[in-house]
Parts: structure tokens; C-alpha cells; sequence
């Protein structure tokens, strides 16, 4: 840390520019939230509308499939006057022929697999739209069937050929009414994993059922279908698909909640879902009444990956806008902050050196009479005490220890009253350098011989490590001197038992660096915010201005003076010297 200035209370604190960042974020980051809603409900309305019209195609085809349809139930006459009535049929029949032949086969592959009893026989039967199913050997004669007992019907015109090994598939489906009691609708098959015959039977109902569903699967198939569309089904009255894009879905149950409300409401009706592969999907629903069946459902459903792009670039926008508005923001009100505590802060050191000038200039004065009064009985007493050890000392060789250890001691405390005042006299002068280009690589090396044997006496190692051709500093040497010696005496004085200082010079690009740290018990953080005030000590004998005075020199050159410390871990001074222009040399860092 440098010198600790005096604290101000500035009118903007930091904790009121936290709060306002913060409402600034909170009111961007809502908007960017709601713009991000506006955007999705605009691509889902978009998305609605798209999905009206094409199920409002799908349910026009479907209105004149029932039109069709209800043309069957007509007398052969009736339905020769209607030409639209070949065109409907043409195809479906043999739809329904290829789906019919495809479910035997399929029955006698799983009977195969495993042989199929009753109730599996009723399942298959109802998905398959049948009445009837049933199983003969090669002769004709009846295995299992379901219903059981079966129907009353002579089998024998439908099976002579297939007994008969003429033909493999037998199909009496089409050139009859579908209306009217009794009436059959048949198809066998050559069994092929086993000897025998499978055989379907459907009656009226279920074969205009049959004819309706793959009506409306050949409607879906010719809706041209963009890419991202995932699905479009129809469901009927009780939740059965109808139809769908993927003829394979033809026929389950659906047990889903949201279906079973859209098909009692009047209006379009949509949901976002996930699919079960995870997949996001948009779903939109439309309710219609429809005969045969009452009432019917379309459903189409939007795959969402093609919408992750653009609401991934909307988001991102919108996190580029929240952070450029909110930096721009904090940095505007960051700068009017700093610049005011910045004069803040210059009016509050000019008013301490204002203040420090007039006591020092006070303290200069006394200190001046106070030199005079102190110095001319310190000479005295100076004088009298060389008498005394050249004059009056005992003979006999114990006092004679004794009187000179005493005088000894009063010796040096004399020198210490005398530099108390000299640094007292020092601290109050005005500070008037004489500046030369030095060396600084030299003052550091005799310092250290200077204090080599105080260090080596107490167990301190001095270690100095300088960059090569350190660049000359304009400096006063002598007042540097005094500084530096200072805070190399702090290093030595704060190790007790046994340590490490380690002066450190370098150069860089402006300045030249030194830096002086100890393995002493290190400076507690409310320890740190006095050490420059002046006769602030800890130690036993100390004065406290050596720190100040230091400081003071390394100021007047030009320089600074940052302290750092924790404790229980050392200390570390670093003193920053500007570099001339005549003497620099780069270095690097």
C-alpha cells in the first residue's frame, strides 16, 4: 500500500453504484425476457395460421370423402350417374385389398411365433377393423377361429381354390353393396409358415370404415408438406388414429389429455410438447364435426429445431444489448464517479499539506529554539563524560568495568537524544534537494556493507539481486541514503530470531524498482493504516519518523513508497525511482 490518504465520505458511494447496476440489469434483462416472449408467440401464431389452412385443406377432402362415401350406401344406379364415385374409388380398393392380404400374413407370422389363442385373435380383429378370423388346415377343415363358434357362412366358394393350390390369395372384396343384413366381405390366404389357410372377414360398416381411413391417408399423403412439419393425423370420436403421415401409427389409441379437451372445443388449439425422443414439438389441434364419425380431430404437429436458431440468435442479441447497455451505462456513471472523488480527493490533500505545512512550519520553529536549548547541554554533558573516562576512573579492576560500562551506556544515550533531535530538526526543515545523475547500484552495494555486520550479528542473511546495468538515477545520494538505510533497518529490527532481507533492483521501462522484503512477524491490517503517521512506533526504543522521513525523501525524488505485509508472513517495501532520460537503459520487465 502507498501512503494511506485522509479518507473522504464520497457523494456517490460504491454500494449506491451496485444498486443502480443492478436496477439497470434487472430492467434489461426483463425487457430482453419479454422481447424474447413477443418473439416466440409471433412465430407461433405464424405457425397457427399455417397449420389452419392446410388443416382446413385436409378437412375439405375429408367432407368430400364422406360425400363419396355416402354415395355407396346408394343403389348400383344411383352411383352410375355419379362419375366422381369411380375417380374416388379408383385406388382405394386396392388399398384396402394390399392392407387386408398384409394383415393375414402378418397373423399367421405371429401364430406362427406363437400360436394365438382366443383373445389375441379378438385384438387383432378389432385393430384390423375385421369381424372375423380364422384358421384352416390344407383340406378346408376349421382349426380356431374368432368369434367362436363361428359365423353360419358356406366358406366352401372361398377356400375351393386355395384347396385346390390354383391360387395363394383369394379376394372377394369388391362389386357389392355396402349396405343390407348378412353381407361378407372375405379374404384367404395361403398360409406360408405353416400348412393351411388364414382367412378375414369384414361386413359392411367395416368396410366402408376401411375405404374412409384410406381415403383420408391418401388426402394426408398429397398434402405437400414443408420441412419441419413433423406429422399430420386425424383422430376419430374416441381418440383412434385415423390417419397419419406415417401409415405405421394407423390405428392406436391415444390416451393424451390435451386431445381428449381439444375434440370438445370449437376452436384451434395448440401446445408445446416433446416428443418420445426428447424432440421439442409444437402442436396445433383442430376440433371438426364430422360424419360418420361425429365428431373428428386434426392434429399437425412443427418440429422446434428450426426455431432454435433464430430464437438462439434472438437471445443472443439480446444478451449483446443487456451487456452493452449495461456496460456503457455503469461506465458513464463509473467515470462521473471517479472524476468527483478525484477532486475530492485532490481538495482533501491540498487541504492536509496545507495543514501539515503549517505544523511543520510551527514544529520548525520550536524545533529550532528547542535544538538550540537541547544540543548545548547534550555538548556538555558530552564533554563531562569524556573527562570522567579519562580522569576518574577507578583502580581497582571491578569498579573499573563497571565505571566504564556505565559511562558507556550513558554515551549512547546521548547519541540517541542527539539523533532524536536531528531527526526532529530534519522532519521540520523544508526538504531541498541537491540533485545529481548517480548511480543507484552503488549507494545499494555500500548500504549493504554498511549493515553486513549488524545483520551477520543478530543471524540475518542480506541478500541483494540486481538487473545488470541498473540505468543512473538523478537523485540527492545523500537524503536517498537516509531513506533507504531506514527501511533496511525496519527489515533487520522486525526479524528477531534469525531471518532474511532481501533487497531486489530492477529496471523498467520508466522507472527503476527496489524492492525490500524480511521474513520478520509481518504488520496486522490495522497496524498498516498508521504506519506513516508520524511517531506512531512498536518498537521499544523506537521514534516513529523513520518511516515518515523515508517517505517524505522518496516523494521529494519524484518516486513512491508502497508497503505490503501480512502477518506472520513478512513484510515488503517497494520503492519506485523515475529514471533520466540521460541514463536510461531498457531492461524489460
Amino acid at each position: 500500500m502507498s501512503k494511506p490518504a485522509t479518507k473522504i465520505r464520497p457523494s456517490f458511494s460504491p454500494v449506491y453504484l451496485a444498486i443502480f447496476s443492478g436496477i439497470i440489469l434487472v430492467i434489461l434483462i426483463i425487457n430482453g425476457l419479454l422481447e424474447i416472449n413477443r418473439t416466440q408467440r409471433g412465430f407461433f401464431l405464424l405457425l397457427e395460421r399455417e397449420a389452419n389452412l392446410i388443416l382446413q385443406s385436409l378437412q375439405k377432402n375429408m367432407e368430400e370423402t364422406s360425400e363419396a362415401l355416402t354415395l355407396l350406401d346408394s343403389s348400383p344406379e344411383e352411383r352410375l350417374s355419379h362419375p366422381s364415385l369411380s375417380a374416388f374409388l379408383n385406388g382405394l380398393e386396392e388399398f384396402v385389398a394390399e392392407y387386408l392380404v398384409d394383415t393375414a400374413y402378418r397373423v399367421d407370422q405371429r401364430d406362427r411365433e406363437k400360436p394365438l389363442v382366443a383373445l389375441e385373435l379378438h385384438s387383432i380383429a378389432n385393430e384390423s377393423f375385421a369381424s372375423a378370423i380364422e384358421f384352416y388346415d390344407v383340406k378346408g377343415d376349421l382349426l380356431k377361429s374368432w368369434p367362436s363358434p363361428p359365423f353360419l357362412l358356406n366358406r366352401r366358394p372361398l377356400l375351393r381354390e386355395l384347396i385346390e393350390k390354383k391360387r395363394s390369395v383369394v379376394i372377394d372384396l369388391f362389386g357389392k353393396s355396402l349396405v343390407g343384413e348378412g353381407l361378407w366381405f372375405s379374404i384367404a390366404v395361403q398360409r406360408k409358415r405353416a400348412p393351411g389357410i388364414v382367412a378375414l372377414y369384414l361386413n359392411g360398416q367395416q368396410m366402408k370404415q376401411l375405404l374412409w381411413q384410406f381415403a383420408i391417408q391418401r388426402a394426408i399423403s398429397s398434402i405437400g408438406l414443408r420441412e419441419g412439419i413433423l406429422y399430420v393425423s386425424v383422430y376419430d370420436g374416441h381418440l383412434r388414429m385415423v390417419a397419419h403421415t406415417d401409415p405405421t401409427f394407423t390405428g392406436k389409441a391415444e390416451e393424451d389429455t390435451f386431445l381428449r379437451d381439444s375434440l370438445q372445443k370449437n376452436e384451434l388449439v395448440s401446445r408445446r410438447d416433446r416428443s418420445k425422443t426428447g424432440e421439442g414439438i409444437f402442436e396445433v389441434a383442430k376440433p371438426i364435426a364430422f360424419a360418420p364419425e361425429g365428431r373428428a380431430l386434426l392434429s399437425m404437429g412443427y418440429s422446434l429445431k428450426e426455431l432454435q436458431p433464430v430464437l438462439s440468435q434472438i437471445k443472443r442479441n439480446v444478451a449483446l444489448s443487456i451487456f452493452f447497455f449495461l456496460f456503457f451505462g455503469v461506465c458513464a456513471v463509473t467515470l462521473i464517479w471517479l472524476n468527483q472523488n478525484r477532486h475530492l480527493q485532490r481538495m482533501k490533500e491540498m487541504e492536509d499539506r496545507i495543514r501539515l505545512a503549517e505544523r511543520l512550519s510551527s514544529l520548525g520553529h520550536l524545533a529550532a529554539g528547542v535544538a538550540h536549548e537541547i544540543r548545548n547541554p547534550l555538548n556538555a554533558i558530552g564533554m563531562g563524560l569524556q573527562r570522567l573516562r579519562r580522569e576518574f576512573v577507578p583502580q581497582e579492576e571491578p569498579k573499573k568495568v563497571e565505571y566504564l560500562a556505565f559511562a558507556d551506556m550513558m554515551s549512547k544515550e546521548i547519541r540517541r537524544v542527539n539523533d532524536i533531535v536531528e531527526q526532529f530538526l530534519t522532519l521540520s526543515r523544508p526538504s531541498q534537494l541537491h540533485l545529481t545523475i548517480a548511480s543507484l547500484e552503488e549507494l545499494l552495494k555500500n548500504l549493504v556493507l554498511l549493515l553486513q555486520e549488524e545483520a551477520s550479528s543478530q543471524g540475518i542473511r542480506l541478500q541483494l539481486e540486481m538487473s545488470p546495468e541498473l540505468p543512473s538515477v538523478k537523485m540527492d545520494a545523500e537524503k536517498l541514503r537516509q531513506a533507504l538505510l531506514n527501511l533496511l533497518k525496519n527489515g533487520i529490527q522486525a526479524i528477531e530470531n534469525g531471518g532474511t532481507v532481501r533487497i531486489e533492483a530492477r529496471a523498467l521501462k520508466d522507472r527503476i524498482e527496489v524492492a525490500i522484503s524480511d521474513t520478520g512477524a509481518g504488520i496486522s491490517s490495522d497496524q498498516m493504516e498508521k504506519i506513516f503517521n508520524y511517531y506512531y512506533t512498536t518498537k521499544e526504543k523506537g521514534v516513529g519518523l523513520g518511516l515518515p522521513i523515508a517517505h517524505r525523501i522518496i516523494e521529494a525524488h519524484g518516486g513512491q513508497l508502497k508497503v505490503e505485509s501480512q502477518l506472520g508472513s513478512g513484510t515488503k517495501v517497494t520503492v519506485a525511482l523515475p529514471v533520466t532520460q540521460e541514463g536510461f537503459k531498457w531492461q524489460g520487465v
